[in-house]
């Protein structure tokens, strides 16, 4: 081969050929088939970037266990306020009375993370969890995250007298805003039961009066969970933005979404319990990037909080 032949296939036809080869991975990465997840359905399993997928709430969540009234969660949320708000140690005190307040005795941890249990037949368990901390300056950290810590006492309430299969952590952990995560704040709580919970429920941002309620899957590799996890919040962010900002206070709360979040957790508790495992409502939406799957744009209404659910 001729020298000259040599230079062009080194320095066109190799480099093309690499590039080539680059574009098509790329190309089959970013289409690839979703990877199947354990307990989400395939249909709605986004495989990119991350292990996760996106649901928004599309109308009323119905649930057979009784839940509390709108107007406790209410009451409970405009009863914050003073100086409590402005400190993690004030934020865990309230975590404290709420729990109290549920029927339940907390432990607070070395690492100031407030938890209980509800013991249920099987030493199998599942962790719904909120933190409680905020971002430092203006913020009153309502709707980031203090209202999260209000439902998850509220559904530990619920539950409370309710016979179960599996066993129930409730908790309300610190140092979230700092990088911190509900699987790391789980580790060193299962004293006689498994290692990791096998679902993870955690609320985390939601009753923002100008946007949607909804939810993600979580990764197993980082939640530290055996099946599935989700997280339940806010989808999408409203522009501008009110978390981490003095936009993030009482005035800004939509009671009815935030209700919805509550009954929604109920719901994908009472599917767990009936063995279904960890998946959403049949009245909840699913959306794969900015396109529904199927159904409408989802629209939520305010609940009539006076009447029971059953």
């Amino acid at each position: 081969m001729r020298t000259r032949e040599k230079v062009i296939i080194a320095a066109v036809i190799l480099p093309l050929a690499a590039f080539t080869a680059f574009a098509v991975g790329l190309a089959y990465y970013m289409t690839r088939p979703p990877r199947e997840l354990p307990g989400i359905p395939q249909a709605v399993v986004e495989q990119r970037f991350r292990d996760e997928t996106t649901f928004a709430t599309a109308r009323d969540v119905q649930t057979k266990v009784p839940p509390v009234a709108l107007e406790e969660i209410v009451s409970e949320t405009t009863g914050l306020g003073g100086t409590e708000l402005h400190t993690a140690e004030g934020r865990r005190a309230i975590c404290v009375r709420l729990f109290r307040g549920a029927g339940f005795d907390p432990v607070v941890t070395e690492d100031g993370d407030v938890l209980v249990y509800k013991q249920g037949r099987t030493v199998d368990y599942v962790a719904v969890g909120a933190h409680y901390d905020k971002v430092d300056g203006p913020s009153e950290g309502i709707l980031d995250n203090m209202l999260g810590c209000i439902l998850v006492s509220n559904i530990a309430k619920a539950l409370r007298d309710e016979p179960t299969n599996y066993t129930y952590l409730f908790l309300a952990y610190g140092n979230e805003e700092t990088g911190r995560r509900i699987g790391s704040a789980i580790r060193g709580y299962e004293s006689g039961r498994r290692e990791r919970p096998t679902y993870i429920i955690e609320i985390d941002y939601v009753g923002d009066k100008d946007a949607e309620l909804g939810g993600r899957w979580m990764s197993p590799i980082d939640g530290r969970f055996l099946q599935t996890g989700i997280k339940i919040n806010t989808i999408p962010m409203p522009d501008p933005r009110k978390i981490h900002t003095e936009k993030d206070n009482l005035s800004n709360v939509h009671f009815g979404r935030a209700y919805l979040a509550y009954k929604t957790v109920i719901s994908l508790i009472e599917g767990i319990e009936r063995g279904e495992g960890l998946k959403p409502p049949d009245t909840v939406n699913f959306w794969r990037k900015e396109n529904p799957l199927f159904g409408c744009k989802p629209a939520v209404s305010q609940p009539t909080p006076s009447k029971p659910i059953l």
